[in-house]
């Protein structure tokens, strides 16, 4: 459940980061906290920012997996956190938790299924990341279908190259 009043200062405050202001869109953030501290929304915003606006992944992965517990039918947080997990190199923990995201209702499926063909693509797992990218394909209707197919070519390939390299 949104609490609308809190929704506001969240609009206010991604528009401070997207104007370049992050400690203050950051700081606005954090002083809801002392009002919701269990409100996920607030969190996966706050995950988000961290992640994508500073270099603080500690923090990140805290609000996400925060976001997580309090709305865990809320499927932003499992895409953010599979993408910091991604950059971490924990591919592993990445697939799990972009698995259990794209279970929840109204996930973007285009974006999971991408996040996952990238995690098995970076384990060299190709089989698999061809079949996530095919997944992802399947639910993409605008720009980003050319960038899948080009996955999946880069997976042929790829799969093609260690096989005949060893």
């Amino acid at each position: 459940m949104r609490i609308e009043w809190i929704e506001k200062y969240l609009t206010e405050a991604e528009q401070l980061i997207a104007a370049n202001n992050v400690d203050r869109g950051l700081n606005l953030m954090n002083e809801l906290l002392y009002d919701e501290p269990g409100y996920g929304y607030l969190h996966n915003h706050l995950g988000w920012a961290y992640l994508y606006y500073t270099n603080d992944t500690a923090r990140a992965e805290l609000h996400l997996v925060m976001a997580v517990k309090f709305n865990e039918d809320y499927p932003a947080p499992y895409l953010h956190l599979g993408t910091l997990y991604m950059r971490m190199g924990r591919y592993t923990d990445a697939l799990a938790c972009l698995g259990r995201g794209l279970t929840k209702p109204n996930a973007n499926r285009q974006a999971f299924f991408q996040n996952i063909a990238q995690a098995h693509e970076m384990k060299r797992e190709f089989g698999k990341a061809i079949q996530a990218y095919k997944e992802a394909l399947a639910h993409s209707v605008g720009y980003e279908s050319e960038t899948l197919m080009q996955g999946i070519q880069r997976c042929r390939k790829k799969r093609l190259v260690l096989f005949f390299s060893f």
